[in-house]
């Protein structure tokens, strides 16, 4: 296919496939509260009671938190409570 201008080939857009990164797995919290981290990128959340690490990321958002951390984790402007 040529374009408009100068008889120039149009170059095939190719797709971009973006790897999605291997999380790894947060801890299993039992009677936890669940959360929803709204930022972006790969961000580890550290709990300020149990400090347990929790993993998010713009590909898992949400999480089950220990009910003790949840205070200090909502204190990060991009974590909210699950609706």
């Amino acid at each position: 296919m040529l374009s408009g201008c100068c008889g120039q080939p149009v170059p095939r857009r190719l797709a971009i496939r973006k790897e999605v990164e291997a999380l790894p797995p947060n801890p299993k919290v039992t009677d936890g509260v669940p959360l929803l981290y709204l930022g972006s990128g790969r961000k580890e959340l550290q709990g300020a009671e149990s400090e347990l690490t929790y993993v998010v990321s713009d590909h898992r958002r949400d999480f089950t938190a220990h009910a003790a951390d949840v205070r200090a984790l909502l204190r990060n402007r991009f974590v909210i409570l699950r609706p």
